[in-house]
């Protein structure tokens, strides 16, 4: 099972100050210097109340951007994991194109995703894992992701995300999906 700490940090703490403040948390991850002190500061309040013996280094912790399906998304990589349900990655992906305005009346919240350690043998060609999407409390697993552990294990988390997202429609006031009737 997952280690306490690690699993605090991608599973609880982080989705919620994300969409608890999307429009705050999406600028303070945008600015190199914050966003190392917001990750630094979240992974130290994940160990708050784990055993000293249990708790993780952050090394290894640190944010990319990427545009994926048309979307600004935050890729969070994670301190290597030990058991299944630790996450080698997650990803806020932010469905809106810029930042809205800071007295926006509703921020929109952005999407919570995980590649995590699953079940199975380790072998040269990397460790098993899952797609999961994250809402509230709510677990969606997306199905089998791509082997962990190895150089490219980020960009095809990210291609996997892309194929989960589907294409972006290219104005507002075209439906996504259209219903025919016979």
């Amino acid at each position: 099972m997952a280690r306490q700490h690690p699993y605090n940090f991608a599973h609880v703490l982080l989705p919620q100050l994300a969409w608890r403040r999307p429009v705050a948390v999406r600028r303070e991850l945008t600015d190199p210097f914050l966003a190392r002190e917001l990750l630094l500061y979240v992974w130290d309040k994940a160990a708050e109340n784990v055993a000293a013996v249990d708790r993780v280094p952050a090394k290894g912790l640190r944010l990319s951007w990427h545009e994926v399906a048309g979307r600004a998304t935050a890729l969070l990589h994670l301190p290597a994991p030990q058991a299944t349900m630790e996450a080698h990655f997650s990803a806020l992906v932010y469905e809106e194109d810029e930042e809205p305005a800071e007295n926006e009346v509703e921020e929109t919240r952005p999407r919570y995703f995980t590649l995590e350690a699953a079940l199975g043998l380790s072998g040269p060609a990397g460790t098993p894992t899952v797609v999961s999407e994250w809402a509230g409390d709510v677990r969606r697993q997306l199905g089998r992701g791509p082997a962990g552990g190895r150089p490219a294990t980020a960009e095809a988390f990210l291609e996997a995300l892309a194929a989960v997202l589907g294409p972006r429609p290219t104005t507002p006031h075209v439906p996504v999906m259209r219903i025919v009737r016979s």
